[in-house]
Order: C-alpha cells, then sequence, then structure tokens
C-alpha cells in the first residue's frame, strides 16, 4: 500500500530520452495514480481532448491513459512570478568554456543513455558541478540583478519542490492505492530526495517511496 515512485524526466525529446522509452517506463511500473509536474491551468490544456501535446511526458502519458483508468494529478500548484524566475544561462554559457562544455556533455548523456542516466546518481554529480559554475560565474560577473535573480529562482525552485511534495501527501492521506508515479524533471531530483527522507523522518504519515534507477 503507498507505493510511490520517483521517476526523473528531461521535458524535451533528446536521443533515448524519448516519449516511448518513458511510456515503457510507465508501462513497467503499472500505476493507479500519476502525479505530474504541472500547473493546474497547464495541465488542463495539455490533457483536454483534442489537444495535441507536444511534451515527451504528456505523449506517453496520453498514451497510458488511453490503455488504462488511471488518476492522472498536477501538484506544481505554486504560484509563479516571472521576475523570480532566472533567465542569465546564455550569459554563462557566453562567459564560462567550462559552463559550456558541461552543458554540452549533460546532453550528450541524455541523447546516449535517456532515463538511465536522468535517474542515476552521475547525473545529480553533473549537476552539482553545473551548479558550482553557474555560481562562480555570477560571482565572477559581479551583477547585482543577475545575482539577486538567481537567488530568487532557487528559492523558487525550492518552494515548488515543497509544495508537490505536499500536494502528493495531503492526496494520499485521503485515497488509499497501490502503485503511485511522479513524474518530475532531473533538475529537482535531488532536492526531491532530499525533502522526502525529511518528510519520512517528521511526519506521521508514510509512503513507500522508490527511486527509479537505484
Amino acid at each position: 500500500m503507498y507505493n510511490i515512485t520517483l521517476l526523473s524526466s528531461f521535458h524535451i525529446e533528446l536521443g533515448k530520452c524519448n516519449a516511448e522509452e518513458l511510456y515503457k517506463i510507465i508501462t513497467e511500473i503499472k500505476p493507479e495514480i500519476i502525479f505530474e509536474e504541472l500547473p493546474q491551468a497547464l495541465f488542463h490544456t495539455i490533457y483536454a481532448e483534442g489537444y495535441d501535446p507536444h511534451s515527451l511526458e504528456a505523449i506517453a502519458i496520453n498514451k497510458y491513459l488511453k490503455e488504462h483508468h488511471v488518476e492522472h494529478i498536477p501538484v506544481d500548484t505554486l504560484e509563479k512570478k516571472e521576475e523570480d524566475m532566472f533567465g542569465g544561462y546564455n550569459i554563462i554559457l557566453k562567459k564560462s568554456t567550462e559552463y559550456d562544455k558541461l552543458f554540452k556533455q549533460q546532453l550528450s548523456l541524455i541523447s546516449q543513455h535517456g532515463y538511465q542516466f536522468l535517474n542515476g546518481s552521475s547525473c545529480l554529480e553533473l549537476m552539482d558541478e553545473m551548479h558550482k559554475v553557474e555560481e562562480n560565474v555570477l560571482l565572477e560577473i559581479n551583477d547585482a540583478q543577475l545575482l539577486k535573480q538567481y537567488k530568487s529562482d532557487g528559492e523558487l525552485q525550492d518552494k515548488r519542490a515543497i509544495a508537490m511534495l505536499q500536494n502528493i501527501y495531503d492526496y494520499s492521506k485521503k485515497h488509499r492505492y497501490d502503485k503511485a508515479l511522479f513524474i518530475c524533471g532531473a533538475e529537482h531530483r535531488k532536492s526531491m530526495m532530499q525533502k522526502i527522507q525529511e518528510y519520512e523522518k517528521k511526519g506521521q504519515f508514510k509512503l513507500n517511496w522508490t527511486f527509479y534507477g537505484n
């Protein structure tokens, strides 16, 4: 009872990271419930009847929904402000050859290994390296506005992770199920894993989490 798998994805089709591979994984897990990293308004647009989705998650999930009766729930309900989102990654790419190299390496590994890479420790390690370079480059540039945006974006991502998990736990307290799947961007994986451990230590209500690929 209350078995739930965290599956990290990339949102955009790239080599072995594609809708068909994701569909195979979903079929392998056989969830009764799918929690997805989407806000409610966008969720209703993407999964409206007759809409032709472009994200690989929506393509794979739509295919699965046609063949299985599954509860499908958007959990990214935190209101986001544009000014809190960081848009300076192109600046970092231009300023740092190291960052450009890491970024291309990330895309190459996603393309070659797909979900195996996105749900593995090497992906987390590479992202940690990229974050360190981001911070160093921004400190070198010394642009107060960019630094403020970067910090605000980090705080926003943290709040989003908390809100998504809270929605999953709130739903689980009210509904019984055996297998659930939570599909979330790979950039949230480390934060999610840490916060899940915190939830499980502090909370009285427990879920049986599995981290896909571990």
